[in-house]
Parts: structure tokens; C-alpha cells; sequence
């Protein structure tokens, strides 16, 4: 018999959460807790009150010529007029750069190019807006000896320049589980050398640690004010790990590109749509390319025509994925309320992923749909459901709205789906209750993923997976909920007959 759904006990009335204070070193958990004796140890940062914000110059060009030069005259950047600063500095590594050392805008020496940076983001801070926020993701050097430029970037930022610094994100583009062990000892004590599988996005702040002008009066002056982050995205880019699949040069047509999804998601996460967000060493034009996704202005610089043209060609496709509707977390009222369903009124209001699953399965026929059900075995499942002929169905829910880690897209999702999928009692009878995978994010159909599912499928591990932002999700879940059990659709195209 299929393992018996019980409650979770609720906490012991009366049971008071008691506020925390710092002992030694900060907290697990920071709700209700007094840092105050840590922070006192500190000197306190000067905050500006400066709330003047100008309106941007030149908006959705990419300019040929140094940074430093075009951010030295007010011709097309003002000052306090750009809300966010993203870029991923040039490395000036390869036998191109190498050829050119030491000429033009190319510096001769590391210290050089220190000096070069300082002098941009110098610039740079002039053209924020108060309480505007830089955002600088940069790659570690050598291992002869290492070099961390993220440390003489902080430097930079907080000494030189007096910058508040807001935090490190650390970008995870791989496990690096595999490949090669780059310089050094293979197994041995000898000479082991780290592989970077990882690199850093430094956050700092002008002046203050918010945005100048609240929402709200930014409303009524007509600024940009519309936020476009639901609660998923908001709560996973707010940890200072974002697993993010690196780009490939090739493809972008630069030797160290970055992913769209990285600037994509510091824009959501730090301006309104229609601010203006600030390249100085524009490359391949991936930020402009966010930006526009995003509904932001873009402005930036790069020294390479050839460069320019390609990101200029970019952000013409970017346009035209432009046109999707953008999700925002405002509320819905009056008659557009009206015309949404509960599932498109969720996913416009921002709410959680799993929110929006628990609303889709709620809509679809199911008799009952209970949340976060324990098995007397302890396991939780997200969504028990009942059909008409009483039927079970164990749905397990995948992944965020977020891409910074979404559904199956992470092969370690589908192996726990699977393994909890396995810890189910099942004796090979039709009331065994079926396996169901609901995910945020397209449901592979290829490699090791895919071959996972169909081998889950031959096992009586799973009985469909469903992308919960497809329309046909609904019309496969109406099938199930009807209490066709008999049915068991395919996952996706490649596994028609």
C-alpha cells in the first residue's frame, strides 16, 4: 500500500521566536537579531544626501572610442544620471592583445591596467545617480603566482574611491568535476593547483545604500519606477551564489564573453524599467543585450569597431525577443484582473513559482490538491493530488522562476526527483499512486536528462514531466485529472511514436 499522507505539527502555541544578538560573529539566521555590538566595532560610513537625479543624454548606443575619454565630457553621459554600471573588464590577454601591449589604450603592465580601471570607474561613480550601484564581474589571474584582481578591485572601489561596497557574488559556471587539473601535480602533493571554475561580480554603491528617490515619488515625477522581479527571482538573487552557465565565445564572437542571464539579472535586481544602465567596456554588447530584454536604456563604450558592429547586429534580435510580454510584481486590479487567469494573474503579479503551480494544479480537475504533504516515512511531497475515480498523484515540483537555478535544467534535480520517487511504496497495482515532475524550466529533450527521465519512465519512477509555463501543461494535467490513469503522454517530441 502507497505510503499514508500525514500532518506536520504545527509549532507549540504559545512558542515565541527569541531575538538573537552577535556574540562573536554575525548569525544563522538574521530576523530579530542585534548586530549592533559587531558593527560598533566599525567606523560608520559617510552618507550622502544628495537626492538630484538627471536626465540621461544619450540613451540605446553603443560609441566607439575610450571609456576614459568619452566619461571625461558631459557630450553624452550627465552626471547622476545612470542608475546601474555593469561590465565585465577586459582581461587584454591573448596574442591579439599581446601584439598591441603597450600601445594606444592598451596597457603595458598589470599596474597599468589597475590604473586604467581606477580611472574609469572614477569617471564612472560621477555618472551615478545617488545611491546608483556598480556592479563589476571580473575573473581571477594566473597561478604563478595567483592574482586576485576581485581583491584589488574592492580595493579600488572602497579605497580609492570611496564607494559603499554593497557585496561579492560568486558566479559558479561549473562544478568542475571534470577537464583537466590545468598547472600542476596530478594526484599528488607536489604542486596541486585550484581550477577556476568560478569568478566574481563586485557590488558597490554611490553615496548611500538606496536608491535616491523613493517609488512612489518616482511615480508622480514620471521616473522610472516599475519593477520587473518576482518573489523567485528576487529570493535566489539575493544569495551571493548564482549558478549560471557560462557563453560560449564562439557563438558571441569574443574571446571572454559573459552570459546574458548574469547583466540580466543584476539589471532586475538593482534598476526600474526604462533606467539607464552603463557599459564602459561594452565587447560583444551582452549587457546592452539584457537591457533591452529587460525594458533598461543601455549606453556603452568599446575601442573595437568590428566589436561594436557585432553587438549593434545583437541587439537588433534582442528587440525582437523584446516583444514577449515582461513579468513585473505590481499588482493587477479593475478589469484587466478581470480578463487573466487564476494562473496568468499569478505569474503577473510576481508570486512564487511554486504559488503558480499550486494555482495551475488547482485549476485543472483534480478533487483535492494538498501542499507539502508528509509520508509516514517522512517525506515530504509538494502537491497530493486526488482524482474522480480516486486516484493518487505525488506531484514534485522543480526548480524556480529564477535561471539562476532552474528545473531540470540542473541534471541533479532529476536524480532527486527520481531517488525520492523510488523511497515510494509501490506493489505494481492501479492504485499506486503515479509520480508526476513539474518544472519551471523546458523539459529536456536530450542528453544525460533526458535519458534519466525515459529510464525513470521504464522503472514506473515517473509518469510525465511538465514545464508549468507551457499552455499544454494544462491541457496534459486536465487528461490526469480526469482520472485517466491509463494515460501517460509523452515527455516531449523526440518520445512520440
Amino acid at each position: 500500500m502507497p505510503a499514508e499522507p500525514t500532518r506536520s505539527e504545527p509549532r507549540a502555541p504559545g512558542r515565541v521566536r527569541r531575538p538573537t544578538r552577535t556574540a562573536a560573529f554575525g548569525s544563522g539566521r538574521r530576523e530579530s537579531h542585534d548586530a549592533s555590538d559587531f558593527y560598533g566595532r566599525f567606523v560608520d560610513p559617510d552618507i550622502s544626501l544628495d537626492h538630484e537625479v538627471i536626465s540621461p543624454k544619450v540613451l540605446d548606443r553603443i560609441i566607439l572610442g575610450d571609456a576614459r575619454e568619452l566619461l571625461a565630457t558631459n557630450e553624452f553621459v550627465a552626471d547622476n544620471s545612470v542608475a546601474l554600471l555593469v561590465t565585465s573588464p577586459p582581461y587584454f590577454a591573448g596574442k591579439e592583445y599581446e601584439e598591441a601591449i603597450g600601445t594606444g589604450h592598451i596597457p603595458g603592465s598589470y599596474k597599468e591596467y589597475l590604473a586604467m580601471l581606477r580611472e574609469v570607474f572614477a569617471l564612472s561613480a560621477n555618472k551615478l545617480e545617488p545611491g546608483g550601484r556598480m556592479a563589476i564581474n571580473v575573473a581571477n589571474l594566473g597561478r604563478k603566482p595567483y592574482r586576485s584582481l576581485a581583491a584589488d578591485v574592492v580595493t579600488i572601489l572602497q579605497d580609492d574611491l570611496k564607494l559603499l561596497l554593497r557585496g561579492e557574488i560568486i558566479w559558479q559556471k561549473a562544478l568542475g568535476a571534470g577537464g583537466s587539473v590545468a598547472w600542476g601535480s596530478f594526484q599528488s602533493a607536489a604542486n596541486p593547483v585550484l581550477r577556476d571554475v568560478t569568478e566574481r561580480v563586485i557590488v558597490a554603491s554611490k553615496g548611500r545604500f538606496d536608491r535616491a528617490i523613493d517609488r512612489p515619488t518616482r511615480a508622480k515625477r514620471g521616473l522610472p519606477h516599475q519593477v520587473s522581479i518576482d518573489v523567485d527571482r528576487f529570493m535566489e538573487a539575493t544569495t551571493d551564489v548564482w549558478e549560471i552557465a557560462p557563453e560560449s565565445a564562439t557563438r558571441v564572437g569574443h574571446p571572454a564573453p559573459y552570459p546574458v542571464e548574469l547583466p540580466a539579472t543584476l539589471i532586475d535586481l538593482y534598476t526600474y524599467v526604462g533606467d539607464l544602465v552603463l557599459d564602459p567596456f561594452m565587447g560583444s554588447g551582452t549587457t546592452a543585450v539584457a537591457a533591452v530584454e529587460r525594458r533598461r536604456h543601455y549606453l556603452g563604450f568599446d575601442t573595437d569597431a568590428a566589436y561594436v558592429a557585432a553587438a549593434d547586429a545583437r541587439i537588433v534580435g534582442a528587440r525582437e525577443r523584446a516583444t514577449a510580454p515582461l513579468r513585473v510584481t505590481v499588482p493587477v486590479t479593475g478589469d484587466e484582473a478581470s480578463t487573466l487567469s487564476p494562473r496568468a494573474l499569478a505569474t503577473r503579479e510576481g508570486k512564487k513559482a511554486k504559488d503558480i503551480a499550486a494555482q495551475v494544479l488547482g485549476e485543472v480537475g483534480f478533487v483535492s490538491v494538498e501542499s507539502n504533504v508528509k509520508l509516514s516515512t517522512g517525506m515530504v511531497i509538494d502537491f497530493v493530488c486526488t482524482d474522480p475515480t480516486g486516484g493518487i498523484w505525488y506531484v514534485d515540483f522543480s526548480g524556480t522562476s529564477s535561471s539562476i537555478r532552474a528545473g531540470l535544467r540542473r541534471t541533479d534535480a532529476i536524480w532527486k526527483s527520481l531517488g525520492r520517487s523510488a523511497l515510494v511504496e509501490r506493489r505494481g497495482a492501479s492504485t499506486d499512486p503515479r509520480w508526476l515532475v513539474l518544472t519551471t524550466d523546458s523539459v529536456p529533450a536530450a542528453g544525460p536528462a533526458w535519458k534519466a527521465l525515459q529510464q525513470g519512465r521504464k522503472l514506473g519512477l515517473v509518469h510525465d514531466a511538465l514545464d508549468v509555463f507551457q499552455e499544454a501543461t494544462v491541457e496534459r494535467l486536465k487528461i490526469y485529472a480526469a482520472g485517466d490513469s491509463a494515460a501517460r503522454l509523452p515527455f516531449f517530441p523526440k518520445d512520440q511514436p
